[in-house]
């Protein structure tokens, strides 16, 4: 018998044994296999995802680290996705999984969700390398990083399903050894597991598995071990595929024949996963929409980076203290949900700063297109973290909205935005209208002063009498009440110029 034909022999015999254990997924019957021709290419007439750039505080490392997230076609705070945290391996970063000549992430999940294999899925890559002063191991130090300061700021962020029904995590070689360790520890939050040509970081399965396999019996909805058979590094899943075996753990043990430690394996790898986790419940959005956010004052100081959705945009670290938005170009835009300008606002004021000849803010309400109720301009300051106030009035905003602030001007980055606020615009004292009313105290100008006499005269603090009490009464319609005292506030406000005759 000759070398070659015993090799291809063995080759097979591992197939064999490696298919004897896959998990029977009714509806995906044909996976794992090899993906067709073309499902890693671009492809015209169909609809494209956005991959951006974010950054987030880790307490972990106590700095502000990198990762970049796909948002799917069609993405909208009006429904929930649920959220893949996909790995990369030692010595590369978050820009691997999407890179031309690496992953093509965002191809092959475009690809997938236009031929209907898949749900739009949001899909984020982090640097799993959360090194820092103080810190021995980087990799290991990155299970911190993820559950206790990524996965929170996903979820304050996005719109996205909080439940381990609708998160999980896979990756490549030193990601896939990190998808089983941080996956298989973390059951309550993880239940579909990709990894992908694992490498030695892989805990051991009494580490693993330390209750034996009771909660992997449990909780796992998938566990998917893939690996090239020319791969040096495929003892390790095959490790934890046999402990499976033997204990009765349903999962998913994949060899591609000649395979090796590379992208042949890897995009193969997340195109099954995804589908397999499609198939047994990841994108079930059968789930009420997420709730409302509470309102926010729209008067009260709120910082830049606490927005709800975006576009374009990236967060960085603030020479003032926290994070500011930054890397701004035209077109770029952030949404800030469940907005409250009560009575209505008159100011609009932000803390910015550029470094080059800046740009226009405009300030609309419930869509990037809807409602122009202000634009404010920021001119150079010198620097992007050379800080400045900018202002400009508003009108036509009260009541409760989802506030856009859409970025225009020239090319290259315009702005950073540290935090803004809104407030009502400096009323200079007014010669009372039809006559003296709405003067109460009679120091001949409309102001909070008399709004605060009527406030306490309808609280019955202190009474009104006599010409006060008439001046009240702005809607003439005799009597002093509450209607009076919203029409009072509006006309304080600006809302109106004139009492009703």
């Amino acid at each position: 018998m000759s070398r070659k034909f015993f090799s291809m022999l063995v080759i097979c015999l591992v197939l064999i044994t490696s298919f004897s254990t896959t998990v029977n997924i009714s509806s995906a019957a044909s996976l794992p296999s090899m993906p067709p021709s073309g499902y890693d290419q671009v492809r015209g007439g169909i609809q494209r995802g956005q991959v951006v750039n974010i950054s987030y505080y880790s307490t972990a490392t106590n700095s502000t680290r990198p990762a970049k997230v796909y948002l799917p076609p069609g993405y909208s705070t009006s429904k929930r996705y649920s959220v893949l945290y996909l790995l990369h391996g030692i010595g590369g970063s978050e820009n691997d999984w999407f890179w031309e000549g690496g992953g093509r992430t965002h191809i092959i999940a475009d690809n997938l969700i236009a031929e209907g294999k898949i749900k739009p899925v949001i899909i984020v890559t982090p640097n799993t390398n959360a090194a820092g002063a103080g810190i021995g191991d980087g990799y290991e130090n990155f299970t911190k990083d993820l559950i206790n300061c990524l996965i929170p700021y996903i979820e304050s962020r996005y719109s996205v399903y909080t439940d381990r029904e609708h998160r999980a995590i896979a990756g490549l070689s030193m990601g896939g050894g990190q998808s089983f360790n941080i996956g298989l520890t973390n059951l309550d939050k993880f239940a579909y597991i990709g990894p992908i040509s694992s490498a030695p970081n892989t805990y051991a399965n009494n580490r693993l598995f330390p209750d034996g396999g009771a909660a992997a019996r449990e909780k796992l909805k998938l566990l998917f071990i893939a690996c090239g058979t020319n791969d040096s590094l495929i003892g390790f899943g095959q490790r934890v595929h046999e402990y499976c075996s033997s204990n009765n753990i349903n999962h998913t043990y994949w060899l591609i024949p000649g395979g090796g430690h590379d992208f042949g394996v890897w995009k193969p790898g997340l195109w099954n996963f995804l589908q397999m986790a499609e198939a047994v419940g990841f994108t079930d959005y059968n789930a009420p929409p997420p709730p409302t956010p509470t309102p926010r004052s729209a008067f009260e100081r709120i910082e830049a980076e606490d927005f709800n959705n975006m576009s374009g945009i990236q967060n960085e670290i603030c020479d003032e203290g926290g994070q500011n938005i930054g890397y701004i170009e035209n077109g770029d835009y952030v949404v800030y949900s469940n907005i409250d300008f009560g009575d209505g606002a008159g100011e609009f004021l932000a803390r910015v700063a550029s470094d080059s000849d800046g740009g226009k803010i405009e300030i609309r309400l419930d869509s990037v297109n809807g409602p122009l109720v202000g634009t404010c301009s920021v001119a150079g300051t010198g620097g992007w973290q050379k800080w400045v106030d900018a202002k400009c009035a508003v009108s036509g905003v009260s009541g409760i909205h989802d506030l856009y602030l859409k970025f225009t001007g020239g090319s290259g980055y315009l702005l950073n935005i540290n935090w803004w606020k809104f407030s009502a615009a400096t009323i200079d004292p007014t010669p009372t209208p039809n006559g003296s009313l709405g003067d109460i105290n009679g120091d001949g100008s409309i102001d909070s002063s008399d709004l605060q006499l009527l406030k306490r005269h309808l609280l019955r603090k202190s009474l009104l009498t006599g010409t006060s009490l008439i001046n009240a009464d702005v809607n003439k319609d005799g009597s002093v009440d509450s209607t009076d005292c919203t029409l009072l506030k509006r006309y304080i406000l600006r809302v109106i110029s004139v009492f009703p005759e």
